[in-house]
């Protein structure tokens, strides 16, 4: 937006600077047009002076003379204009100031007039809303999003002013809001893979992330008009996820790994994502069944680390026996993907479990293959696997690959 305004501003001052010039530096035309007159009679003169040699009615000496005389004539005119003006006598300069000021106060205010009718004020607003600046207090907000609710009740087929509105309740975490103004959208014409992402999306939030419902039919729809849609490939294997369904999940998040391949690094991210949902399921899909089996039949694997994992006291009350539970074990100095997940739910606690090579997530990369572990575990209050406030985790314990004691692991520590 600073962009914009800097270029405008370069655009407005170009244009005056243009139209003020020659208003500022006027041309004197005073003495250019004595001066054609001049030349002008002097040409018909000596026109005449040949027309009366031709027919003989002077002479030749005559009309040398006269010709002389009318050249010095002219050019003592010429001279004396030139003197003149040089002297100030001619008439002077006076830039039109009437105009200058016309041009320099109504051309601005002119181009903006325009802009707010035909172009988009609002931008500067949504950029003041979403920008998290200190200096936007809850009531100028306020007044911000009043005033687009205000033009679209003037203009409610905006589509764009609607889209607009959509995008800041979102910001503002207003989900029901948000939903309100995505089917006023869609109501208007706007039926697009991605609008119907957004309201799943929306539908979702407000409904606390469950996808059961409208949130997965919103999805189901975009994915009919898109199919490679990212947004509702991620909420499509979410809603999957969310009832159990770990072989939709992952057809879903396989095909969108394969629309990020040209970006590895959300793609990467997106793998770990699918390995603390669904755990040792979650193989990559370009794995061979022989590279399967090799993970899941290796004779010559390690017995693995054991970990008890349990509850303080003091967090019990806090949680519910179907929250999800994530126990995961990353290389200390390895990559950030988990080499090992498990997932289960705080019904099962307290529990001891083993991990493994047989766990890894992907073949090349599994718990022997690193020299330090780090374990932990989490408990997911929205079943995602990223953590967010109000989940509760255990200590991080680091232990070597070879490690024969049991680890314990307690969920004591709240995330704000």
């Amino acid at each position: 937006m600073i962009t914009f305004i800097l270029a405008a501003t370069l655009i407005v001052l170009a244009t005056l600077a243009w139209l003020v010039w020659p208003l500022v530096f006027t041309r004197n035309t005073f003495s250019y047009a004595r001066h054609a007159q001049n030349i002008h009679f002097a040409k018909e003169r000596l026109a005449e002076l040949e027309e009366q040699l031709k027919n003989a009615s002077i002479s030749a000496t005559d009309y040398e003379a006269l010709k002389l005389e009318i050249e010095t004539t002219l050019a003592q005119d010429i001279d004396l204009a030139n003197a003149k003006q040089d002297e100030g006598s001619a008439l002077p300069k006076r830039p039109n100031k009437a105009a200058i000021t016309a041009l320099c106060v109504f051309l601005p205010l002119g181009a903006a007039a325009i802009y707010t009718y035909v172009g988009t004020p609002e931008a500067f607003k949504q950029t003041q809303i979403t920008s998290d600046s200190p200096t936007a207090s809850a009531e100028q907000v306020s007044q911000m999003v009043a005033s687009l609710e205000q033009r679209l009740t003037d203009s409610p087929n905006d589509i764009e002013g609607w889209a607009l509105l959509s995008r800041t309740y979102l910001a503002l975490g207003q989900f029901s809001k948000a939903k309100s103004s995505l089917l006023t959208q869609i109501e208007l014409g706007d039926r697009s893979a991605e609008t119907y992402a957004t309201l799943a999306d929306a539908s979702a939030l407000a409904a606390n992330g469950n996808m059961a419902g409208e949130p997965i039919e919103y999805a189901k729809k975009a994915l009919s008009i898109n199919p490679r849609n990212r947004q509702a490939l991620w909420l499509s294997g979410l809603a999957a996820a969310q009832i159990g369904d770990t072989a939709s999940a992952k057809t879903h998040w396989d095909i969108l790994l394969d629309v990020l391949a040209d970006q590895p690094q959300q793609q990467a991210e997106l793998r770990d994502i699918i390995a603390e949902v669904l755990g040792q399921q979650a193989l990559p899909a370009q794995a061979t069944e022989k590279e399967k089996e090799n993970t899941q039949e290796s004779v010559t694997a390690p017995k693995g680390i054991t970990v008890n994992v349990s509850i303080a006291p003091q967090m019990a009350a806090a949680l519910s026996p179907n929250d999800a539970l994530f126990i995961i074990a990353k290389a200390v100095n390895g990559p950030p993907a988990p080499l090992a997940v498990k997932r289960l739910t705080v019904n099962d606690l307290p529990i001891t479990v083993t991990l493994s090579d047989q766990d890894a997530m992907l073949p090349q990369f599994n718990i022997s293959s690193f020299e330090n572990i780090a374990l932990s575990a989490r408990v997911s209050k929205s079943g995602q696997p990223i953590a967010k406030p109000g989940d509760i985790q255990s200590n991080e314990v680091e232990v070597s690959n070879t490690h024969a004691d049991t680890v314990e692991l307690k969920l004591s520590e709240l995330v704000k």
